[in-house]
């Protein structure tokens, strides 16, 4: 039965698109100013439409990973602080007459978006869990004054809410492009923002919020602890389940929610999770549930309680990972995974997304990879013909002091100790702008 589900799954949702965008290169010279400016240009080219051959850089010995994660991770902070912070949050009042002062980010090529900052209760040891609350799509002031209002009743203090208010009525998506950029910059300062848990970050939203939730939770996986939609429900090549492998989803819909199908594609979403649950008994942790006799409204105050229980791991042994197309843009990165090349996809093509299946033992000190590319309804199947991948390692994922093999699709192709250096720490730094994801080493495969 196990065997039979799984080869349904690969036929529904096992595909991802690989990048068709390039990193920007690492400096030649390495040393901190060079590195800050090759920062600072990396932050500002969101596009990251450079590339070049990646020279070699100092290398690193092992005893010295962290030290040398610690002296890249201080550059990163001042190429960041250069640029740009999150401003101060306020203190969440119970008094229904306080009125909260609004902040505004500033987006490329669309409308500023306002944005509420506010905290529920003490800061805790490690920091707050930050959710991401994204309002539905009626009027815009209404909305976003409607969601602080639910966010004040949640019981899920401490916590740190970023509410914001959508830029554009006319363009009312929470995932194209401009919005995209948003989120990454809220990522990379809430790494480097002391005060907030880096692996407590959440997304969540309701009706338009809850289809926007549902695609960035899937798009942003590696990033986040969990993701909370309500009253919505994306036919699943939007947000491939796959992705949230190693994240908590919960999808609540209400059982009379008919329209758009609301409610069908929310029980097709818990079938095929209760699938992934049934072959990978430790991931794809859900809670997705139809609300017997609501409509559209249903009671939204159970999501955040059941997922703040919930941590990221930024080093998972396995990632699966559907690189689909979301405004006509695809990832970069995602776990320690990175694209050097893109791959024979476009998002314009009928084959518009490839899957990654990536699997690490840490105590046979192997990796097996497989990737393919697929349609988004997950119909056709065909084979990477080219582009190159680099595969980022660290001392969380592999033994560093011995020789690794990596297969590729059954194909012993790497076996040997992998190097370490510098210039992989700022490269990796620089992508994925996470302090857990500097890595010292990484085995590049030509596909």
């Amino acid at each position: 039965m196990k065997c039979f589900l799984f080869l349904q799954l690969f036929g529904l949702i096992v595909f991802v698109p690989i990048f068709s965008e390039a990193k920007i290169p690492a400096p030649q010279n390495t040393s901190d100013s060079s590195v800050v400016i090759y920062f600072k240009e990396n932050i500002n080219d969101f596009r990251k439409k450079n590339s070049s051959v990646l020279p070699e850089g100092k290398k690193v010995r092992l005893k010295d990973i962290q030290k040398s994660r610690k002296e890249i991770w201080a550059l990163w902070r001042k190429a960041n602080t250069d640029v740009a912070e999150l401003p101060d949050f306020i203190k969440a009042s119970e008094d229904p007459k306080y009125v909260y002062p609004t902040n505004t980010w500033q987006l490329h090529d669309e409308d500023p978006m306002p944005f509420y900052y506010i905290s529920k209760g003490n800061q805790p040891k490690n920091g707050f869990p930050l959710f991401i609350n994204i309002h539905g799509s009626g009027p815009k002031k209404s909305e976003f004054e409607a969601t602080l209002r639910l966010a004040l009743r949640y019981k899920d203090a401490p916590s740190l809410y970023f509410i914001p208010q959508i830029p554009n009525e006319k363009r009312y998506r929470w995932w194209f492009q401009p919005e995209q950029f948003a989120w990454e910059k809220l990522f990379r300062l809430s790494m480097l923002t002391d005060y907030i848990d880096a692996n407590k970050l959440f997304f969540m939203g309701i009706s338009e919020g809850g289809y926007g939730s549902q695609r960035l939770g899937a798009f942003y996986a590696d990033y986040l602890a969990g993701a909370g939609p309500m009253a919505g429900g994306e036919p699943l090549e939007n947000a491939p389940p796959l992705n949230y492998r190693n994240i908590a989803f919960s999808l609540q819909t209400g059982e009379n929610d008919l329209r758009f199908g609301r409610n069908k594609l929310t029980q097709r979403a818990g079938e095929v999770f209760d699938s992934l649950k049934t072959i990978y008994p430790d991931a794809y942790n859900h809670k997705i549930e139809i609300q017997p006799g609501r409509g559209h409204s249903i009671d939204y105050t159970t999501t955040t309680p059941w997922l703040i229980q919930f941590k990221r791991n930024p080093h998972p042994s396995s990632v699966s990972w559907v690189n689909f197309p979301m405004h006509g843009r695809y990832r970069t990165g995602f776990y320690n995974i990175g694209i050097d090349k893109p791959l024979n996809i476009s998002d314009t093509a009928e084959i518009d997304r490839a899957v990654f299946d990536l699997q690490m033992d840490k105590d046979k000190n192997t990796i097996h990879l497989d990737v393919w590319l697929t349609d988004a309804h997950q119909i056709k199947k065909e084979e990477v013909q080219q582009g190159e991948i680099s595969i980022y390692l660290g001392p969380e994922l592999i033994n560093l002091s011995k020789k690794v093999k990596l297969y590729y699709r059954g194909k012993l192709i790497f076996n040997k100790k992998v190097s370490l250096n510098k210039r992989i720490l700022i490269e990796s730094c620089a992508l994925f702008g996470d302090p857990e994801r500097i890595f010292p080493g990484k085995i590049t495969v030509n596909l």
